[in-house]
């Protein structure tokens, strides 16, 4: 009888690395098709690190935007955002440089703005602005006080 071979165990890193490259090469497609990359990811993934799901549904958020998808980009706006921590637990050296580079924020302004929901844009625009992501997100707030 042969020996069971234990199943392989990718770290954090490289499940994010996997994550990356697979959905470069089909966002070459178009956003549709990266969308549909990360659809079937979050399917056939049924144990995503934590990390990994907050970039996951950031460049869902992304994706969801340029096709005008307002209500799923919100929604995954959400995901992302309430993965953060997970995301600056596993990467503490990198964490800056990854939340600078997502566009959840930036998405989520958008997002709210087209839906009419100006007080959650608003709050997403003061949220950026505690985490010190650029001065961008207080000309984004001063043109929303109007909704307080």
């Amino acid at each position: 009888m042969g020996k069971r071979q234990e199943p392989v165990r990718k770290s954090v890193k490289d499940v994010l690395a996997d994550l990356l490259a697979g959905h470069r090469e089909a966002a070459f497609g178009g956003p549709e098709s990266a969308l549909k990359y990360l659809r079937r990811t979050f399917e056939g993934q049924a144990s995503m690190p934590n990390a990994v799901k907050a970039v996951a549904y950031d460049l869902c958020a992304e994706a969801q935007a340029q096709c005008g998808q307002w209500e799923d980009c919100a929604a995954s706006v959400g995901l992302s955002l309430g993965y953060l921590p997970d995301l600056e637990a596993a990467f503490p050296h990198e964490y800056r440089r990854m939340l600078e580079g997502m566009t959840c924020f930036e998405r989520g302004i958008q997002a709210y703005t087209e839906m009419g929901n100006f007080p959650a844009a608003l709050n997403l625009c003061e949220r950026a602005m505690a985490l010190k992501l650029g001065e961008h997100y207080e000309a984004k707030r001063n043109s929303l006080e109007w909704a307080k």
